[in-house]
């Protein structure tokens, strides 16, 4: 059965916050000049016409293309990279290749947790831009379609940019036509009454974004000072990290893996496939770690952007990962064979693994539930299921929805407090604090099919989440406007359960309502300047 039409397509794939205080106050924002545009083009025109040409023989999806085209990592192809990497660091390549392939080397060594730091920045990092099929005008002047030409008037809009202390940004993957956009919203829930919410800048992107992982690392920085980056795993085999504090840029900051040419026989670096899942290492801050439909995991290292160490024990695609949050080398991935698999990154051919009722969909560790070995999972049938990674079998297995879990996060601060969001277009919250866990509330926020939620890192109690409704796919949740989750939740970190409302539930989510903020209330008008992307 064919799906909907591309015009009609609007929904959000996947969102991730940023915390308070890390965004610069006013983000650059970057000014091209035409030079820079027509270099941009053309270094990307000789990619799209090889791939539009394979496309017209073989009368197949420039997506599928690639990823035929895109080959395996060869191992001299990964010695050649890793000597240029290690130049100016001073270490050899067979020093770096021994270190990191040598198993009775800990995580700590392996990985140079101490001292990289010091190390200098790998010029590689700025390689060659991918941008997909864009046209192809550097100015508007030369562009037929544009009726209103550029102007050099002042941006009267300079205030709007300003971004507060107290602002969380959220980016947000959204596909609306056939455009594949990331967009950075500004929340302040103390800005007003009702708060704030609305879109700060947006950013074309070559690829539907499938996954999202903020981190503060930035190896293009000299002194190596924390950044705001977003990772964004794609269609594209290829992970491009972009850097939130710039407006108007037309590439990433740098980009993970390169693809290989099947016709000029260059091999591939990476993953040969979409990736759908990421997580980064804050222990070892230079560490991401990504899987993909290719049915591995790769850990890269971010300070020379290469591939440090690759996962291959999967039998179907992983599209679930997270770190530890204590031990930095334990691993926790899901994976579309119905199985949990947990790794010590000092010898990765070891595991653990749980085999579960469905392809899986999320990972968690409970933080805070006072035992380090807790962590939850949701399939695609979904049943959420509680596990102490030292026994074989879960400690709890939760029918939670009746469609997939596609969302499932934990309070960052409120102990107990699980929310899970589904294919069955439904929201519920959890108290899993006892033996047995119990649905506090349910909701049906209308944002369609459910595919992500994410918490906020600052607020205990405030969450977005993003469907498939075209008219409304995207809202940020204060779940305190339910009497019931503040009489369950709020003492526990001791914050006033009621403060003036007194009535029943249904009452008082009336009275809310305003803090619950929707896709169908905040309209963003991209602008895309003197360029117009389309996609294939």
């Amino acid at each position: 059965m064919d799906g909907p039409p591309v015009e009609n397509l609007n929904f959000i794939t996947c969102a991730v916050w940023v915390p308070h205080g890390i965004a610069k106050t006013n983000p650059e924002k970057v000014e091209i000049s035409k030079e820079d545009l027509a270099r941009i083009i053309s270094e990307t025109k000789d990619e799209v016409e090889e791939l539009e040409e394979v496309e017209a023989e073989g009368g197949r999806g420039t997506e599928e293309v690639a990823d035929e085209a895109a080959m395996e990592v060869e191992e001299g192809g990964a010695e050649a990279q890793i000597e240029g990497e290690n130049a100016e660091s001073g270490e050899s390549k067979a020093e770096h290749v021994s270190r990191k392939n040598d198993d009775s080397v800990d995580f700590e060594t392996k990985y140079v947790m101490k001292d990289y730091d010091d190390e200098d920045d790998d010029d590689n990092v700025n390689k060659l831009l991918q941008l997909g099929k864009m046209a192809i005008h550097a100015s508007s002047d030369d562009d037929p379609y544009i009726s209103v030409k550029d102007k050099d008037d002042v941006d009267s809009e300079d205030e709007n940019y300003e971004i507060l202390p107290t602002d969380n940004l959220i980016a947000v993957g959204h596909v609306e036509g056939d455009a594949a956009i990331l967009e950075v919203y500004v929340y302040n829930a103390e800005n007003s009454d009702q708060g704030c919410l609305y879109v700060h800048h947006d950013i074309l992107l070559p690829a539907v974004p499938l996954c999202m992982e903020w981190l503060n690392y930035d190896p293009g920085d000299e002194q190596l000072k924390p950044g705001n980056m977003i990772a964004i795993g794609s269609m594209s085999p290829v992970v491009e990290v972009w850097d939130l504090d710039l407006v108007d840029c037309l590439e990433p900051a740098y980009k993970l893996g390169k693809k290989g040419k099947k016709k000029k026989k260059i091999p591939g670096v990476g993953h040969k496939d979409a990736v759908l899942s990421l997580a980064w290492n804050t222990y070892a801050e230079h560490v991401l770690a990504s899987g993909s439909v290719d049915q591995t995991v790769i850990l890269w290292d971010l300070q020379y952007g290469s591939v440090a160490q690759q996962i291959t024990s999967f039998n179907e695609k992983v599209q679930a990962l997270k770190w530890h949050h204590t031990e930095p080398h334990s691993l926790l991935t899901g994976a579309c064979d119905r199985t949990v698999r947990l790794f010590d990154c000092n010898d990765s051919d070891s595991f653990k693994s749980w085999k579960l009722d469905g392809d899986i969909e999320c990972v968690l560790w409970n933080k805070l539930s006072g035992q380090p070995h807790h962590f939850l999972a949701s399939t695609d049938k979904g049943t959420v299921f509680g596990i102490d990674c030292r026994q074989e079998k879960p400690l709890w297995t939760l029918n939670a929805h009746q469609d997939g879990c596609t969302g499932l996060q934990m309070s960052p601060q409120c102990p107990g407090c699980l929310v899970t969001v589904s294919s069955d277009n439904t929201v519920k919250i959890w108290d899993i604090l006892g033996e047995e866990p119990k649905l506090i509330k349910e909701d049906n926020p209308k944002l369609g099919v459910l595919h992500c939620l994410s918490p906020c890192p600052d607020m205990p109690f405030v969450f977005c989440m993003g469907g498939d409704n075209r008219e409304n796919n995207f809202k940020v949740w204060d779940i305190r406007n339910s009497k019931k989750v503040r009489t369950t939740f709020c003492n526990r970190i001791g914050l006033p359960a009621d403060e003036n409302e007194e009535g029943s539930d249904e009452e008082t989510e009336k009275v809310n309502k305003a803090n619950t903020f929707g896709g169908n209330s905040i309209k963003c008008s991209h602008t895309w300047g003197s360029v117009i992307r389309r996609f294939c």
